[in-house]
């Protein structure tokens, strides 16, 4: 996959930092999104200059405007796992081209409930060796906020990781 140069730079001394877990300004991080009611189940949620919408399907009395909120958080997850892939594969001279992933989340629905797993069916093509991209994947997941915390809050989690089609994980 053809890469913007520009921009590789700027990636290659992110995770540089991350790495070295030196600049602690750096390492502290916080993000933002506001959201507002707008109808019924319907919300809006703005991230800088991005606005996206969020509501729930009719059987659970929304209107089916837009996603509901747990598929923003699968999808979410799910993206933050596969950008640590991006990132490092990019910082790393990594020959992807390639990259793709199926998310499930596994939840219970009683009251006080909460995901009991999440997988992850990540499809990777590309020229790079197999070892190269299991060691990829290891370091994806070390880096991956999402990942982390929803593993150390005891949410099992699985990623099934393919190679050329071919599963090696």
């Amino acid at each position: 996959m053809k890469q913007d140069e520009q921009l590789v730079d700027n990636i290659r001394e992110h995770v540089k930092k991350r790495f070295e877990a030196s600049d602690k300004e750096f390492l502290f991080g916080a993000d933002r999104v506001d959201i507002r009611r707008v109808k019924h189940l319907k919300f809006e949620a703005r991230k800088r200059h991005f606005r996206f919408t969020i509501d729930e399907p009719p059987e659970r009395g929304g209107t089916d405007e837009g996603p509901n909120p747990l598929a923003y958080f699968i999808a979410g997850a799910a993206s933050c796992l596969m950008n640590q892939y991006a990132v490092l594969a990019i910082a790393r001279d990594v020959p992807i081209d390639d990259l793709t992933i199926t998310a499930r989340g596994h939840f219970d629905r009683v009251l006080g409930g909460s995901f009991k797993e999440m997988i992850y069916d990540l499809r990777i093509s590309g020229d790079a060796p197999r070892e190269t991209i299991l060691n990829l994947s290891r370091e994806a997941e070390r880096m991956c906020y999402a990942h982390n915390t929803l593993r150390k809050a005891g949410v099992r989690m699985v990623t099934n990781l393919f190679l050329n089609e071919k599963q090696i994980s």
